[in-house]
């Protein structure tokens, strides 16, 4: 009787020891961000749930966007002032490209930028 105890003591530790394990595991959905940076501001595309976080690092006066377009939409993310952050939830078709610009802009006039294309989703080619 008690060798038996024993094994069901071992075979529940066996099982909760697995449910340890796997219960753990990451989702298959893992997130992705690509990032950019120029002197004055910082923007990422975080292609899991489509949305854009945009940074404002400089006392200068100027504010930050994220431009972007994709398949017949586009839109702007924008950090208005120094320590500023924003984020910009969207809901993008997969699979598509995205063609982002992180922007510099004081009031009116346009002072640098960096651009980049990037998938909707995390897939080798996109339309």
């Amino acid at each position: 009787m008690r060798k038996r105890r024993t094994f069901g003591g071992l075979a529940a530790g066996a099982v909760l020891a697995m449910v340890g394990v796997f219960g753990t595991a990451t989702p298959a959905s893992a997130e992705y961000s690509h990032c950019l940076k120029v002197t004055g501001g910082e923007a990422c595309w975080h292609t899991y749930d489509d949305w854009f976080a945009v940074w404002d690092t400089a006392s200068d006066g100027a504010h930050v966007e994220v431009r972007w377009a994709t398949w017949g939409r586009s839109g702007t993310c924008t950090a208005s002032g120094y320590g500023d952050y924003k984020q910009c939830d969207y809901d993008f078709s997969e699979g598509y490209q995205i063609k982002w610009y992180l922007e510099i802009w004081d009031g009116s006039k346009f002072v640098r930028g960096v651009g980049r294309t990037d998938c909707t989703d995390d897939v080798e080619v996109c339309i």
